[in-house]
């Protein structure tokens, strides 16, 4: 019971977020367009939290792995995280952190990204962009 109740206040704490001024269109087009670069230019991106437990444990399956991965932090970046987290909705159709990419698709979060690990699903993913573990 305590452990469930550990997990929601910890899900809860991924998703708050300080009242956020949205941005133009104009400017989430190129938030998209940044984030497309981002996710083409690497072949494992990580958009994160620094307090998330949920992004810290993909984190560490990527390091404990030894998988080269880009993370951005996004509440490390002011005005333009908020910008690009409301601009990875939809491309994603979700709102809350992690966001795992891997080759350019949309792994999904965190609870998606360890089912896949457990699958061999995961090994696949990053074998097919030249990743072995």
């Amino acid at each position: 019971m305590a452990t469930q109740l550990l997990r929601r206040q910890a899900f809860a704490a991924c998703r708050l977020q300080a009242p956020v001024r949205r941005a133009p269109v104009r400017a989430m087009a190129s938030k998209a367009e940044s984030i497309k670069q981002t996710v083409a230019d690497n072949k494992v991106v990580v958009y994160s939290k620094t307090y998330c437990p949920y992004c810290t444990r993909v984190k560490g399956l990527f390091t404990e792995l030894k998988v080269p991965h880009k993370v951005l932090e996004l509440d490390g970046m002011g005005a333009e995280g908020a910008e690009l987290q409301d601009a990875l909705q939809p491309i994603t159709g979700r709102r809350t952190v992690p966001q795992v990419f891997i080759g350019g698709k949309f792994i999904g979060g965190c609870d998606d990204t360890m089912a896949a690990h457990a699958a061999g699903k995961l090994k696949v993913a990053l074998s097919e962009v030249g990743i072995s573990i």
